[in-house]
């Protein structure tokens, strides 16, 4: 069945109508040509049980002398007339009792008939004899039964011319099952395997100017019309897309050479940056240490020539002098930052943390701040920017918790998704609605002589998660301390 279904699969849409069609037709009559022969049957059966029945009971009446007057010789004459009938082959009277009282056999029949009245249904139907048992009565009274036996060789010749109708008929409706499986293969499957042909060349050859032409004005039309607008408008979008990928590639050659040009200029920015940056670094320190210096000077040897004005406006120049070289450095620090790309390799937060907590109580010895470090902090990035964020982080906590008596710092790890560390202290806080200018370089929500600073410390923080594709945010509340999160990716 399998290898039927895969062959049948396999064959063309003309030959599986053609198959089709004849198959349909030879089962329908083979239906109805069953269902005639039962007919016929049935019709036979009817036919034969009305003659046996008649003829039985035409010898029962012509014995009843025999039977009453126990005549043998007379009852086997009148059953001899059966000879005429040629399908008749052997007839029996039985008696009241059921005794054979007298017989016929056909001249070809040799079976001995059964000496006692055989048990039979009305009528009775074999493969070749059909027989029929009919009581024989006398003014009411029984006197014996007629036994009737016949063959049934007019089926036989009845089934044959049966037959060969139908085999007339069959070649019949073949003959046109055929001419009718080809008009319609030329009418639906040959337009359809144009289509499947156009399909492949199409497929195969990429040309979308082929197209299929109509004859036929119904939903293969239909279909035909809707395969040649499908491969018109498959064309026209094949050539639009053809006009975009040149424009694409035009415009990829014009991109190239746009970014071409700005890493050029980039490159001579990120020169005169580095430029700058020695200029910053060497030409602007010296005049300020000098600055700085001189005004020291002035104040340790001829402090004892100026008043106290005098010796106050040396002491804002130093602090303006010593500001400045603050700056300065956090400026460099910052532009080191945005220019440097980092680098990947396994740190560890918790020890630069520890590192940078030790610096941070030799600084200032007298000081008692609480340090709360989360052990096996394992992170991957750049462990000299991420020393740089820690310090600000840190340096920040240590700063802003000056005024508290029992001052804490807290480095620790929350279990989110990704994972996100925090950095907290219960200093002096911030307003959150002013939240948005912490990580904007020279933006200080503190004054100066509060808490020092340059106000670059958190922007430097900023891109140094950024370059490691994280973020930074803050919560505080006023004189409750601070947290900063961050996540490093």
């Amino acid at each position: 069945m399998i290898n039927v279904s895969r062959f049948f699969r396999q064959m063309s849409l003309g030959r599986k109508v053609v198959v089709i069609k004849l198959t349909v037709s030879t089962i329908s009559l083979l239906l109805i040509g069953i269902g005639l022969l039962l007919h016929e049957r049935a019709e036979f059966e009817r036919q034969t049980t009305r003659k046996l029945t008649l003829l039985a009971d035409v010898v029962g009446l012509n014995s009843t002398a025999a039977l009453a007057f126990d005549d043998p010789a007379a009852a086997d004459e009148t059953l001899a007339v059966l000879a005429s009938d040629e399908h008749v082959l052997a007839a029996a009277l039985y008696e009241q009792h059921g005794n054979l009282f007298a017989h016929y056999r056909r001249g070809d029949i040799t079976a001995p008939l059964p000496e006692t009245m055989p048990a039979i249904g009305n009528p009775t139907f074999t493969d070749h004899e059909a027989a029929v048992l009919r009581p024989i009565r006398l003014k009411g009274k029984l006197i014996g039964h007629v036994y009737l036996g016949a063959d049934t060789d007019e089926w036989q010749e009845t089934l044959w011319a049966f037959g060969g109708s139908i085999a007339v008929l069959f070649l019949a409706v073949a003959a046109v099952s055929v001419f009718a499986s080809i008009w319609l293969q030329r009418q639906v499957a040959d337009p359809i395997s144009h289509l499947a042909e156009l399909m492949r060349r199409v497929g195969q050859e990429h040309d979308y100017t082929l197209r299929s032409y109509q004859r036929n004005d119904g939903e293969i039309g239909v279909l035909v019309d809707g395969f040649n607008n499908m491969l018109e408008e498959i064309g026209q979008n094949r050539t639009e897309l053809e006009r975009t990928r040149d424009e694409l590639r035009q415009f990829n050659a014009d991109l190239e050479q746009r970014v071409a040009e700005r890493t050029a200029q980039l490159e001579t920015a990120n020169k005169e940056l580095e430029s700058f940056s020695y200029s910053v670094s060497h030409d602007l320190r010296a005049p300020l240490r000098a600055i700085d210096g001189f005004s020291r000077i002035l104040l340790d040897e001829h402090s004892a020539t100026l008043n106290a004005d005098g010796r106050d406006s040396l002491e804002r120049v130093r602090r303006g002098a010593q500001r400045m070289g603050l700056l300065i450095d956090d400026l460099l620090k910052l532009a080191r930052v945005t220019r440097a790309e980092p680098t990947r390799e396994p740190v560890d937060l918790s020890a630069l943390a520890q590192d940078i907590v030790q610096t941070l109580q030799a600084q200032d010895p007298q000081r008692q701040v609480r340090f709360v470090l989360a052990p096996n902090l394992k992170v991957q990035g750049d462990p000299r920017l991420l020393r740089i964020a820690l310090e600000n982080l840190l340096g920040n906590a240590w700063k802003f918790t000056g005024t508290r008596p029992e001052a804490q710092v807290e480095l620790g790890v929350q279990s989110n998704t990704p994972t996100v560390y925090f950095v907290r202290d219960n200093g002096a806080g911030f307003d959150m609605n002013y939240a948005g200018k912490l990580f904007t370089p020279f933006q200080r929500l503190h004054a100066a002589h509060e808490f020092p600073g340059t106000g670059i410390g958190l922007a430097t923080v900023q891109r140094v998660m950024r370059k490691h594709g994280g973020r930074i945010w803050a919560e505080g509340t006023v004189d409750r301390g601070a947290t900063f999160y961050f996540t490093l990716n």
